[in-house]
């Protein structure tokens, strides 16, 4: 492994604050693979999120090409570079931040085919091109780090000069009309109920898009070629993969567990409910919650089984996570029911205690149900 600081100008502009250095101590004291021990004792949800082997899912199932010289741009912590290294020839990742950097350095220390930049993509001169690049949960940021009238077209512009003529940039994000929105989550990165569904309140800050939209800014940045893929419950902590020939149907829409990031936080109706009408309609790939986009100059020719897809599956201590962050609010009408008839069930104990304890009552004669009569 070979770290290169050459681009980097002294500042960590992005990061989830101290808990990063938690992180960190976890990843060099037990190492990603005893993550059972850290979550034992802490599973808030940036330890959960950096740290899970869920993370891995959403490139786990991707067949690349062999010898295949990727680079990964917004590498955060480290999460799915090991993946990377284990699929192609070389990997050169990108990470802006020196503090991350050093837990992508925890995690892959004996990756010998991994180079990690440290500083802004846009200033990094680079040597040579490559097969794939990948931009997962980068894309929406584009605006932030790219001083453009139009930021996500001219950025992705960049990334097409660093692909081989036949080379695949590999896009992963949130749909801005995911189901999970429609139900109340908070948009992952403004935090506002709606705000993505309603257009976006700060029309020029960090922001994802529908499916169309998506495709157009990837047509006019000069990508002929989408394939789209649906991780869900989306593509953070993806446990199962759909796409265009492999759709989910009322069975296959069960086979994943939907989470929130907030702790706290309640939805107005399980997603997975609402999904059942939208696939028989034909329009889950409208709604569902996130994407995963191979793009390309060329055809794509990629040939991907997705119904051998080996993922890693959701344990017992991870699944206190979820259980901990998907909460539905209760109707109100059945809840007043519910209240109502405990308060009748506790007059009635009431009572018959009341009952049984008298010394006045005695039995004169046997009790004969009304029906025994007939």
């Amino acid at each position: 492994m070979k770290v290169n600081y050459d681009f980097y100008d002294d500042k960590d502009v992005y990061c989830d604050g101290e808990i990063e250095k938690d992180i960190i101590d976890y990843l060099e004291k037990y190492g990603e693979e005893n993550y059972k021990e850290i979550f034992e004792h802490d599973i808030r949800w940036p330890v959960f999120y950096h740290i899970t082997p869920i993370r891995k899912n959403i490139l786990n199932w991707y067949e690349f090409k062999e010898n295949a010289e990727v680079l990964e741009i917004g590498a955060g912590m480290g999460a799915i570079t090991g993946v990377l290294c284990d699929k192609a020839k070389n990997v050169t990742c990108v990470e802006l931040s020196k503090q991350r950097a050093s837990a992508i350095q925890a995690r892959c220390k004996n990756k010998e085919n991994l180079e990690i930049i440290v500083g802004n993509f846009n200033n990094i001169k680079f040597d040579k091109k490559f097969d794939y690049i990948t931009l997962i949960g980068v894309l929406e940021y584009a605006s932030l780090y790219t001083n453009s009238e139009n930021p996500f077209e001219d950025f992705l512009r960049t990334i097409k000069g660093l692909l081989k003529p036949d080379g695949i940039l590999l896009i992963a994000i949130e749909n801005q009309f995911g189901m999970k929105y429609f139900s109340g989550t908070e948009e992952d990165h403004t935090g506002k109920i709606y705000d993505g569904i309603l257009g976006y309140e700060n029309k020029k800050g960090i922001r994802t898009f529908g499916k169309n939209e998506l495709k157009q800014i990837l047509k006019n940045s000069g990508f002929e070629y989408t394939k789209f893929y649906y991780p869900m419950p989306d593509y953070k902590l993806p446990n199962i993969i759909f796409s265009d020939e492999y759709l989910p149907n009322k069975e296959s829409i069960n086979n994943y567990t939907p989470y929130m990031s907030g702790q706290d936080s309640e939805v107005e109706f399980d997603e997975k409910e609402a999904y059942r009408d939208i696939i028989k309609n034909n329009q889950f790939d409208f709604f569902a919650n996130s994407f995963f986009i191979e793009v390309s100059q060329k055809e794509i020719e990629t040939k991907i089984d997705l119904n051998k897809q080996n993922l890693v599956k959701i344990d017992n201590i991870m699944n206190k996570f979820y259980n901990n962050h998907y909460k539905i609010k209760k109707n109100k009408e059945k809840e007043n029911k519910e209240k109502q008839l405990i308060e009748e069930n506790n007059k009635l104990k009431e009572e018959l205690n009341s009952i049984l304890n008298s010394k006045s009552w005695k039995i004169t004669k046997p009790f004969r149900d009304f029906k025994s009569r007939n």
